[in-house]
């Protein structure tokens, strides 16, 4: 810890050097702040309409064995590349929604959404399909586990933390007190020096070590050394979904995407996601016409037709059946100031 340096960048899609990282003493831990993502292998950082974004890749963060980065990010974006490192990362959302993709687990993620990601463990938030602005503003931790030296969180005072970073293969997320007390450490943290951010990554880790407030998210039979390859076929097919959801997807067509027959499709997909391919699709149709109900600019008809419904039967339907509320009922809540218990 003898020697600490902060690197900064002021142009928005800085590339770091990578020789400049590579000199640093062994044993040292190198703190980056404020920084943008660094892809060595994702080029363009920001996919194209016509680039395949759901494919898995590598994130090479920086090549450095002992590392800690922390930033601070606002930028538009339709959806990162499904990726993964052998890093951890800390990701908390303090403004954006959109869905989130950890490991076989997809969900729901808005403003403070906070979570915690083991190495290894393929991942990808998307906004691409809400209606209405996709800023996002986020703060990210990453870090190596040696960063503060080999075998550091052996140690028997940091056993719950040893805990929390095995458990974190699977991903975490964090509600309640945690969330806000963490949020409270994490915006703080942006703001500190070096030494001060190790300490406080620290209080960050054993806040979250003795927390029961939290939700594992990849399944206990995901492995995310032996899946890399479903993932990226898994990729293709969400990001299909996301695609071309306000349309008729056929079942024969989604199957082509997976290379899969109709049968096998159903299976994999159930399989891989716990849903089935209808019930998601209902999902992300449901999730874009609570968006569109929101911005209070269409008649729910208008609204059912733009999310793939072309009945409005069934749609009311399906959009109390997963809200408990109806359209109309979600929309004044929504004005009110009275959110619903989903897909908010």
């Amino acid at each position: 810890m003898d020697k600490l340096r902060t690197a900064t960048a002021t142009e928005q899609n800085c590339i770091l050097n990578q020789s400049e990282f590579s000199t640093g003493l062994a044993g040292s831990c190198t703190i980056l702040t404020n920084i943008r993502p660094f892809f060595a292998d994702i080029l363009p950082i920001l996919p194209t309409e016509s680039a395949n974004p759901m494919k898995l890749y590598r994130e090479n963060i920086i090549p450095s064995s002992n590392i800690l980065v922390v930033k601070e990010e606002h930028f538009t974006v339709n959806e990162f590349p499904l990726h993964f490192h052998p890093e951890y990362e800390l990701i908390l959302i303090l403004n954006g929604s959109g869905k989130r993709f950890v490991g076989d687990n997809i969900a729901e993620f808005s403003s403070g959404d906070l979570c915690f990601f083991g190495p290894n463990l393929p991942h990808t938030y998307s906004n691409k399909h809400i209606a209405g602005p996709r800023d996002i503003h986020q703060i990210v931790v990453q870090f190596n586990e040696d960063f503060l030296g080999k075998g550091f969180f052996d140690k028997a005072p940091f056993k719950p933390i040893r805990a929390l970073l095995d458990k974190a293969i699977r991903g975490f997320t964090f509600t309640g007190e945690t969330l806000q007390e963490v949020t409270r450490m994490l915006r703080a943290m942006v703001q500190m020096d070096e030494t001060a951010i190790v300490i406080q990554l620290l209080s960050v880790l054993h806040t979250l070590a003795k927390s029961a407030e939290f939700e594992l998210l990849s399944s206990r039979g995901f492995s995310s050394k032996s899946d890399h390859a479903e993932s990226e076929r898994m990729g293709r097919v969400l990001d299909y979904i996301l695609r071309n959801f306000k349309e008729e997807i056929p079942l024969n067509d989604i199957a082509s995407v997976a290379c899969l027959s109709p049968e096998a499709f159903c299976r994999y997909f159930k399989k891989y996601t716990r849903k089935t391919f209808s019930e998601f699709l209902i999902e992300v149709r449901i999730g874009h016409a609570c968006k569109l109900l929101q911005q209070q600019l269409l008649g729910v008809n208008q609204i059912s037709l733009q999310s793939g419904f072309n009945n409005i039967s069934y749609f009311n339907r399906k959009f109390k059946s997963m809200t408990k509320k109806t359209p109309v009922e979600y929309q004044k809540m929504f004005a009110a100031g009275r959110l619903p218990e989903a897909y908010v």
